[in-house]
């Protein structure tokens, strides 16, 4: 698993068991799915600008 993903799944607050992770469908699952979306909506900023990113942050709901 990449590490920039592991290192979201801990941001998300994901509890973290000898490697494994434990899942939920709560609220870390939620906040796992913004810093996703967060994450990919950097990416674009970098690759193309603002105006993408933020288009990519308000197609999935997140706030700025």
């Amino acid at each position: 698993m990449n590490e920039r993903i592991k290192q979201l799944i801990l941001d998300a607050g994901f509890p973290k068991f000898d490697k494994m992770y434990v899942v939920s469908d709560g609220e870390e699952l939620e906040k796992f799915a913004e810093l996703i979306v967060r994450e990919c909506a950097k990416v674009v900023f970098d690759k193309t600008g603002p105006k993408s990113a933020l288009n990519v942050l308000e197609h999935f709901g997140v706030e700025e």
